[in-house]
C-alpha cells in the first residue's frame, strides 16, 4: 500500500505544481481598473473571489498586494506598514517556487520586493529596505537574461534606470555601494515602449501609463509627460488616478485653473482612501488662486492623515493660508508643528521645514505673489508685487526674493534681458546670504542661456548653481543644475 501512496503522492505534488501559473485573466484585469478608480476594496473582494476559485493564480496574489500598496502609499500608519510586511511574507510563502519556469514568477517577486523596500525606507528601516531594493533590482535583471523578449520586463528595467537616477541623498550612496549603473534616458524610452505594448490591454494600459507619469514626477520633469497625459484612451484618462495626476501635471507646471478644472470633474467617495489625495491637491491649488477655501481642504487632508510623510508640508501650506488671512500667531503656530513633527524623507517635507526655518517673517504680498507666480495668475502676480512695492519693512531678504520674483516673470514672458538683469541682481545681493535665491537663479540663468544656444555660459551659470547650493536648501535646485550640465 505504501509503495502504491507514495508514487500517488509524487505524483499529485507534480499535477499541483504544473497547474500552477499566472493568468492575467478578465478578473485580473477588471480589478486593475478598479484599483485606477481608487476603488481599492472592490478589487480585493474580485481577487479573493479569483483566488479561491483559481487558488493557483498566482498573479492574483501579487495584484492583491498592489491594492494595498496604493492604500500605503495614500496614508498609511506603522501598524498597517507592519501588517504589509507580514502579509508580503505569507504570499511569498504560498508562491515562492511555485511556476518558477513562468517569465512572471521572477517578475512579479521583484515587483513585490521593491514593494515593501519602498515602505521599508520610508519607515526608518533604510538599510532592509535599500538589500530588498537590491534584491528586486537582480531579479529583474535575472528575468531579462532568462526571457530577454517578456514584455512586462521593460515596466521595472525602465522605471529601474529612471528611480535610480533620482534617488534622494540620504540614500544616493546606495548607488555606489550596489555598483548599480543606470541611463535615464534609457528608462524613458523602455517605459514608453512598456506603455505602447500594454495599450490595447485592459488595465495594465492604465499601470503602464501610470509608471510613465510617476517616473517622470520622480525625475522632476513633470512637463515630460504633460501631453501624454492627455492623450491617453477616454478608458485610462477617466478613471480617477489618472484624471488626478492630469490634474497634478498641471499643478506642477503652472497651470492652476487647469488643475483646478480637473479637479472639480472628479467624483469620490468622501469617506474612501481617495478624498485624502483628492484633499491634499485641491487644498494646494486653491492656495495658489489665493482662495479662502483652501483652508477647508488643507485642514480636512490633516485631520485625516495617519502617515508622517508630507506632514510637515501640509502643515506649512496651512500656516500660509493663515498668513494670507493675516493671523500671523496661527502662522507662527503652525511653523512650530512643521519643526517638531513629521518627517524629513521626502522634498517636499524638507523645503517646508527651510520655509518654516527662515530667521525673518514672510512679507505676505511677496507671498501671494510667489504663489500666484506658481500658479500661472500673472496679474495678480503683478498686483501683488505693487502692494508690496507700495510699502514694506526695511528686510534685506525682502529685496533678494523681489529681484529673483521679478527675474522668474520677465522669464515667464520671455523678456530674456530684462530676467538676465534681475537674476544677476539677485545673485549679486544672495550669493553671500544663506537663502536659497541666488542659488536659483543661478540655475534659472543657465536655463535662459541653455535655451539661446550658449552652451558654455550655461555650463558656468549651472557650476554657479551647483556651489551655492546648500544642503538644507530646496533640493531640486542642486538637482536640476546637475542633471542641466550633465546634458550639455
Amino acid at each position: 500500500m505504501i509503495r502504491i501512496i507514495i508514487p500517488f503522492l509524487f505524483l499529485l505534488c507534480l499535477t499541483q505544481e504544473a497547474a500552477a501559473k499566472y493568468d492575467v485573466n478578465e478578473n485580473c484585469r477588471k480589478a486593475w481598473m478598479l484599483v485606477m478608480d481608487l476603488k481599492v476594496s472592490q478589487a480585493k473582494k474580485l481577487l479573493a473571489e479569483e483566488i479561491k476559485t483559481h487558488p493557483d493564480n498566482y498573479y492574483a496574489y501579487y495584484l492583491d498586494q498592489t491594492c494595498d500598496v496604493f492604500t500605503l502609499l495614500i496614508n498609511s500608519s506603522e501598524v498597517q506598514y507592519k501588517a504589509f510586511v507580514r502579509n508580503f511574507e505569507k504570499r511569498r510563502e504560498i508562491m515562492d517556487g511555485k511556476d518558477q519556469e513562468s517569465p512572471y514568477y521572477l517578475a512579479c517577486y521583484a515587483e513585490m520586493e521593491l514593494q515593501v523596500a519602498v515602505f521599508s525606507v520610508m519607515h526608518g528601516a533604510q538599510w532592509s529596505g535599500m538589500t530588498k531594493g537590491y534584491a528586486a533590482y537582480k531579479n529583474v535583471y535575472r528575468n531579462i537574461d532568462r526571457f530577454p523578449d517578456f514584455k512586462p520586463n521593460r515596466k521595472l528595467d525602465g522605471f529601474f534606470n529612471v528611480a535610480i537616477a533620482n534617488l534622494p541623498p540620504f540614500v544616493k550612496w546606495a548607488i555606489s555601494f550596489f555598483g548599480v549603473k543606470v541611463n535615464m534616458n534609457y528608462g524613458f524610452s523602455t517605459l514608453n515602449q512598456y506603455y505602447l505594448s500594454q495599450k490595447n490591454t485592459e488595465g495594465l494600459n492604465a499601470e503602464a501609463a501610470l509608471y510613465m507619469i510617476l517616473a517622470a514626477k520622480i525625475n522632476k520633469t513633470p512637463e515630460r509627460v504633460y501631453e501624454f497625459t492627455k492623450s491617453l484612451e477616454p478608458e485610462v484618462a477617466n478613471t480617477f488616478i489618472h484624471s488626478y495626476f492630469r490634474a497634478n501635471i498641471a499643478y506642477r507646471t503652472g497651470r492652476n485653473e487647469e488643475a483646478l478644472k480637473t479637479l472639480q470633474q472628479l467624483s469620490h467617495d468622501e469617506n474612501g482612501i481617495a478624498d485624502v489625495i483628492y484633499s491634499y491637491l485641491m487644498g494646494k491649488v486653491l492656495l495658489r488662486k489665493l482662495d479662502p477655501r483652501a483652508g477647508h481642504y488643507l485642514s480636512r487632508y490633516l485631520s485625516h492623515l495617519e502617515k508622517k510623510e508630507y506632514l510637515k508640508e501640509m502643515n506649512y501650506n496651512l500656516a500660509l493660508f493663515y498668513l494670507l488671512q493675516g493671523d500671523r500667531t496661527k502662522y507662527q503656530r503652525q511653523c512650530e508643528i512643521v519643526r517638531k513633527q513629521g518627517m524629513d524623507l521626502n522634498e517636499r517635507d524638507r523645503e517646508a521645514l527651510y520655509d518654516a526655518s527662515l530667521d525673518y517673517p514672510p512679507d505676505v504680498n511677496l507671498v501671494k505673489a510667489r504663489l500666484s507666480l506658481d500658479g500661472g495668475y500673472l496679474e495678480e502676480f503683478q498686483k501683488a508685487m505693487k502692494s508690496f512695492e507700495a510699502g514694506h519693512e526695511k528686510i534685506y531678504a525682502y529685496d533678494i526674493e523681489s529681484h529673483f520674483l521679478k527675474g522668474r516673470y520677465e522669464a515667464m514672458l520671455k523678456n530674456n534681458n530684462l530676467a538676465i538683469a534681475e537674476f544677476n541682481k539677485t545673485i549679486e545681493l544672495g550669493e553671500d546670504k544663506d537663502y536659497y535665491f541666488a542659488c536659483e537663479a543661478a540655475l534659472r540663468l543657465g536655463k535662459i542661456y541653455q535655451e539661446t544656444g550658449q552652451k558654455s555660459l550655461a555650463g558656468e551659470w549651472y557650476k554657479r548653481s551647483i556651489k551655492l547650493y546648500h544642503s538644507d536648501y530646496y533640493e531640486y535646485i542642486e538637482d536640476k543644475a546637475t542633471k542641466a550640465l550633465n546634458s550639455l
